[in-house]
């Protein structure tokens, strides 16, 4: 807290976050040490496997005692004797399309397996929920880190698949029990990772997206690669965000129509307009602020959210949407802009709001957009 920049302000933000980690492994275990250690609120821990001999060298969660035991309950045992408060949730498998409904419950994914399988579930699953996804990789003597965002505003959305577009040939996925690993490389890395999510969750400086770090141990060399998005998998991921949404929005209209008691709601319902961005929003509040426009900046997050971080000029509506329908008064000829930390929250309120008949868009990226846009 005696940071500069940092404070109580985003040590808050810590507490506030929910950030599930794919991989109690190599890499997931300096993970889960640092970021309960600085106080993130809520840790969910996801793996499959077992405390093996060949893992003590450099999964420092875990004791000679625990072979055998399974590793995501391992780790949150030591969770709650090294960090009390922070509340961990135990997912003893192996993440698929078929469980990834887990990920609704997290702001943020941590992906440290070591399958490509896996990988490529956590940037699909992620990217159809607006998630960021700090990933890593370590093989022998070299690591590799980055920052993936498919949601991202202002043209820097990247994820694992345009830094891999598909998996390597057949026997190329190797593990690091099948190869090894140097110990400490996994550390090195790991809390690289720590850092990257922690600066995702408090605002505080710049987070590796389009950025790509590789590590070479051997040389002790760090080497930094620019990942921008091809122009046709820009257009692609384009079109699959917006059907997304709209399908959302329209199965959201559909069940609000079917609950309502006359026909006058479907009367009034519309679509949810298309999103806005951190700079078209900007020009907004400038425009208000002159007394050239009019429209409500509605922030669905909680109270404690809200009070560490808002957008000025907005009015809170806690946790409309989702936890509540109740909304506060709103002036139904006036346009709304919603917003929440990334957008799924804002969207459920957004396809309340139009099925009432208001105009209505949802912020871009959410308040985690908003202060990538807006950072000095």
């Amino acid at each position: 807290m005696r940071l500069p920049g940092f404070g109580l302000d985003a040590q808050s933000r810590l507490l506030a976050a929910r950030v599930l980690v794919v991989g109690a492994g190599g890499l997931g275990a300096p993970v889960i040490n640092y970021l309960a250690s600085s106080g993130v609120g809520t840790l969910g821990i996801v793996d499959d496997d077992v405390v093996d001999l060949s893992n003590l060298q450099r999964q420092v969660l875990f004791r000679p005692d625990q072979i055998g035991v399974p590793k995501a309950r391992a780790a949150a045992d030591w969770v709650r004797s090294a960090a009390p408060e922070v509340a961990v949730v135990v997912h003893p498998l192996r993440l698929s399309a078929e469980n990834a409904a887990l990920l609704d419950d997290y702001d943020l994914v941590i992906d440290g397996s070591d399958s490509f399988d896996t990988c490529y579930t956590v940037a699909d699953e992620a990217a159809a929920r607006g998630l960021p996804v700090v990933w890593g990789s370590v093989n022998r003597y070299d690591g590799q880190f980055s920052v993936f965002w498919d949601d991202a505003p202002d043209g820097r959305a990247v994820d694992y698949r345009d830094l891999h577009p598909a998996p390597p040939a057949s026997g190329w996925d190797e593990s690091c029990a099948d190869v090894g690993v140097l110990g400490p490389l996994c550390g090195t890395v790991g809390t690289a990772m720590a850092s990257e999510a922690i600066k995702l969750i408090t605002g505080v400086g710049e987070p590796l997206l389009g950025r790509v770090v590789t590590v070479d141990a051997l040389s002790a060399t760090w080497r930094e690669s620019r990942l921008a998005r091809a122009p046709h998998r820009a257009e692609a991921r384009a079109t699959a965000n917006a059907a997304r949404r709209a399908s959302s929005a329209t199965g959201s209209d559909a069940v609000a129509v079917a609950v309502g008691n006359s026909g006058d709601r479907a009367s009034r319902a519309r679509s949810v307009g298309p999103d806005i961005g951190s700079p078209e929003l900007s020009t907004l509040l400038a425009a208000r602020a002159a007394g050239d426009a009019d429209f409500t900046l509605l922030d669905v997050r909680e109270v404690d959210e809200h009070d560490f971080a808002h957008i000025d000029g907005d009015l809170p509506a806690p946790g409309f949407g989702t936890r509540t329908r109740q909304r506060p008064e709103l002036d139904p000829e006036r346009r709304v802009v919603v917003y929440c930390a990334r957008g799924p929250r804002a969207r459920a309120a957004a396809d309340l709001l139009a099925a009432d008949g208001y105009d209505v868009s949802v912020l871009h990226g959410g308040m985690l957009g908003w202060q990538l846009a807006t950072r000095v």
